[in-house]
């Protein structure tokens, strides 16, 4: 938690008694030596804001949710008109694929014309966590002065930050849940090809594919996906291009940048032009017949879905980033799973399951802006 600047006074740690909080935030100044000394007696770990623990990678996101205008109350929305999202997920899966073994902290500070929603506060939460991330909790001005005032708007967002904080800490091994992906995206993700492929990511997950991030130069043999993007202005290595070359011969899907591979079967050699364009297409020619998530009556909508390193057990992350959650959505994960239970952060939902053939299918009441789908394979 990043200790806000208003909060001089010690006694304020009494708000974090009996939450997962465990690391606070505070600035050097004079002004928070009390608070800092009384923060270590009580166990808490005091760092620098720029200088994070070992092991850590602070990651700048953006506040998520449904994009709005500055000052508006309409959302804005892509060509396609889907409302525009905000996530810091592809963020999330990327500093993990390119800081292998480090946890990863999402900062992200809400919007200045904070106005106290609950849901808000846990979607910033599980935005983070969902992905395997967590989120530095972040107070706004006011909300931090009303929480010290004891005012009730305030009191029930912070129980949403408590209650998420609590929740994705007794579910840590999550973390180390391998994710489930239809496509991956090769890249070195940096110098002249950081905000293509990075872009590409993020449009990616917004156009619904669940996407392996694989840094070029660890890729190991292209498999267990349909579909590979090259999105790089660099010619591949001769060893990638042999993965890629296999994989496409054996009747996966490889798209890249025209003039750099070669013209083959299963090589789609597209212009790396708009990102946005390259994402779509690559949704069209992947197929939606082999989405692993479809959601129905969900609005703003964003999923991921990670399988345990034994492959026995596997969540799939629900996000609805609409100001509040849905009312009897419905939702379809690609697989086999003999269980499943629907949870939110406060408890078991009682949902609906369909078994298909070779997916299920869950109908969901009235919930929040998360749920987590428990499946045992």
């Amino acid at each position: 938690m990043r200790w806000p600047k208003a909060w001089t006074d010690p006694a304020a740690l009494a708000l974090l008694e009996g939450t997962a909080i465990g690391t606070l935030l505070i600035d050097n100044s004079d002004e928070f030596e009390s608070v800092r000394a009384r923060a270590g007696q009580e166990g808490f770990a005091v760092v620098h804001p720029d200088a994070p623990p070992d092991g850590v990678t602070i990651v700048r996101g953006a506040w998520p949710g449904v994009k709005r205008p500055h000052g508006g109350a309409d959302a804005e929305a892509g060509p396609t008109g889907v409302p525009w999202v905000d996530s810091n997920g592809w963020r999330v899966r990327l500093a993990k694929a390119m800081h292998a073994g480090t946890a990863v902290w999402i900062e992200a500070a809400p919007p200045a014309d904070d106005f106290l929603r609950p849901g808000a506060y846990l979607m910033a939460a599980a935005d983070a966590a969902a992905y395997g991330g967590r989120w530095i909790v972040s107070l706004g001005d006011a909300l931090a002065a009303d929480l010290l005032a004891g005012k009730p708007p305030a009191a029930a967002a912070w129980k949403a930050i408590a209650d998420a904080a609590a929740f994705f800490a007794r579910h840590a091994p999550w973390d180390a849940y391998e994710p489930v992906a239809n496509v991956a995206l090769i890249s070195d993700f940096a110098g002249k090809n950081e905000f293509f492929s990075q872009e590409l990511l993020n449009l990616l997950a917004r156009a619904g594919l669940h996407t392996a991030v694989w840094p070029k130069d660890r890729a190991g043999e292209v498999r267990g996906v349909r579909a590979v993007i090259y999105p790089d202005a660099q010619p591949p290595s001769p060893e990638l291009l042999r993965k890629l070359t296999a994989f496409a011969a054996g009747g996966g899907l490889v798209i890249g940048r025209a003039g750099l591979l070669p013209a083959a079967k299963g090589i789609a050699l597209v212009k790396m032009g708009d990102p946005y364009e390259v994402a779509q297409d690559a949704a069209l020619r992947i197929s939606h017949r082999y989405d692993l998530v479809r959601c129905w009556n969900a609005g703003a909508f964003g999923s991921y879905v990670a399988k345990s390193p034994d492959g026995g057990r596997a969540v799939a992350h629900l996000l609805f980033y609409a100001d509040r959650g849905p009312n009897e959505a419905s939702v379809r994960i690609a697989g086999r799973y003999r269980e499943v239970q629907a949870c939110e952060v406060t408890g078991p939902v009682r949902a609906e399951v369909l078994r298909q053939a070779d997916a299920i299918e869950v109908h969901l009441p009235q919930v929040s802006q998360y749920v987590a789908l428990e499946l045992i394979v």
